[in-house]
């Protein structure tokens, strides 16, 4: 993860994020991505856009975030097919939240919760080597 993307990440998050190793830090966007998702697709049921909007707007921005972290040196095919996921989505976010589409948002969540679980399922022992 580049310097530039944990310290954006930290100074919106210093509690937390301060004491937090890289992957703790990439498995606490995830997280908060799919939160800002999810809050996003109630604030469109209850019609409640302002909120839907900058949840969306948040989401977009911590996938910015994890795209910019990509380290495509080490990480390779891996860290491209990312890459074009975090495009896809971000590209999709965007048109669920002009057509306030909740499945749409429902798709994208179904496309990052592998991603996650494959982070979470990275074990201790390697955690420090880890490089995307």
């Amino acid at each position: 993860m580049t310097h530039v993307s944990l310290k954006k990440y930290q100074q919106t998050n210093k509690s937390t994020a301060q004491e937090a190793s890289p992957y703790q830090l990439v498995a606490l966007l995830f997280q908060k991505l799919l939160g800002n998702i999810a809050t996003a697709k109630g604030a469109i049921s209850q019609n409640n856009f302002d909120k839907k909007g900058t949840e969306l707007s948040n989401a977009i921005a911590i996938i910015g975030v994890l795209e910019g972290s990509l380290d495509f040196e080490k990480g390779g095919e891996i860290s491209n097919n990312l890459a074009s996921l975090y495009i896809f989505c971000s590209e999709q976010l965007l048109i669920a939240s002009t057509e306030n589409n909740i499945e749409k948002l429902e798709e994208i969540i179904q496309i990052l919760l592998p991603i996650k679980a494959a982070w979470d399922a990275i074990p201790l022992e390697n955690q420090t080597q880890v490089s995307f």
